[in-house]
């Protein structure tokens, strides 16, 4: 971290698990200042936030941003699913709460930086993709407003998480085992379809039709937010050959059933895109890149196209994408690593 120094005050969010854990271990033992700041968001904050400060003898801070956090990421999350859209809360919260406002509660209790235990990498003012490649958590950060980049610390980037896990270890960090949190932080697993019916209030549960891509009926579905592109399971519907959700119709409220082969394209539209690394959105067309449109997904090749300000065409060159879902994001990569820009898929 040679553009830091030993006078810089760096707070680390720490939630509890391994990897904020090591992050403080690890920069108080460089003899970094640090402080802990903890988010409170939607449940109980984890006890082992406070366990660890306590440990590394540090000042531990809780932000409350429960207010903030249900109005930028439940109630959009909730209201996306309703109108058949797959939203990524992650994404959001990166952008608006942890990568924001919490930045901003740490720089209020004099911190120069914020540290997190993301697998990213900020190289040059530029973020980058993480050594661990299987953990691509750059996808969720690519949201991040580009002058906040500047104040953030990613100090596990380069390494994977097995190396983490062994040096949280070493380092007698009592989380070291700590299973990884789920998806989704205020949804129980396995609770999706009662979060949405409580949060929405009974209005997702709209029934409607399901039919083929010829507009053939083929039965009722129990409402569009309960289903997602590239869906088989739980269709309720019998034929001899697979059938999985290839489009949501909100405006219609059908659910479009057709073969794996149409959930298959080589165009993607997407908008409110979020430039990172160009300085202007336009350059955005003069060389190929690469996408992601979901964070375990392989790199696309590909071309942009603007269509309108905070609107661009993707043309996938050498093979097409699987599932394409609007509401979830597309990631822009170029050949270094390097995130070119982000934006939201809306295919329409």
């Amino acid at each position: 971290m040679e553009q830091y120094n030993k006078k810089n005050k760096i707070a680390v969010a720490i939630s509890g698990g391994v990897d904020s854990s090591t992050v403080a271990y690890l920069l108080k033992k460089e003899g970094y200042d640090i402080f802990g700041v903890t988010m409170k968001t939607y449940k109980d904050i984890d006890e082992d936030a406070e366990k660890v400060c306590k440990a590394l003898g540090i000042p531990h801070y809780i932000y409350d941003a429960t207010a903030s956090f249900k109005e930028k990421v439940i109630e959009p999350f909730v209201k996306n699913y309703t109108e058949g859209l797959t939203p990524n809360p992650c994404l959001v919260c990166n952008r608006y709460i942890k990568f924001d406002t919490l930045l901003e509660f740490a720089q209020s209790k004099g911190a120069d930086f914020m540290a997190t235990g993301h697998y990213a990498r900020i190289e040059d003012g530029t973020l980058c993709v993480g050594k661990d490649t299987q953990k691509d958590q750059v996808y969720f950060l690519a949201g991040i407003k580009k002058e906040n980049l500047k104040k953030i610390i990613f100090p596990i980037g380069k390494l994977e998480k097995n190396e983490v896990r062994k040096l949280a270890e070493e380092l007698g960090i009592k989380t070291y085992a700590k299973k990884d949190s789920q998806e989704i932080c205020f949804v129980d697993d396995g609770k999706l379809t009662e979060f949405l019916i409580e949060k929405s209030k009974d209005k997702i549960n709209v029934k409607g039709k399901i039919v083929d891509t010829n507009g053939k009926f083929l039965g009722f579905h129990k409402g569009i937010g309960f289903y997602t592109i590239g869906q088989r399971k739980g269709l309720g519907i019998s034929s001899e050959a697979p059938l999985y959700v290839v489009k949501l119709d909100a405006k219609n409220n059908q659910i479009i059933l057709g073969t794996n082969e149409e959930l298959f394209t080589d165009k993607i539209i997407a908008k409110n895109f979020n430039l990172l690394y160009l300085n202007d959105w336009k350059q955005l067309e003069e060389k190929n890149y690469y996408i992601k449109v979901r964070s375990r997904d392989s790199l696309h090749l590909c071309k942009i196209k603007i269509i309108e300000e905070e609107k661009f065409e993707v043309q996938v060159l050498n093979d097409k994408v699987r599932a394409v879902t609007p509401g979830q994001g597309i990631v822009i990569y170029d050949e270094d690593s390097k995130i070119i820009a982000s934006g939201i898929i809306v295919n329409e």
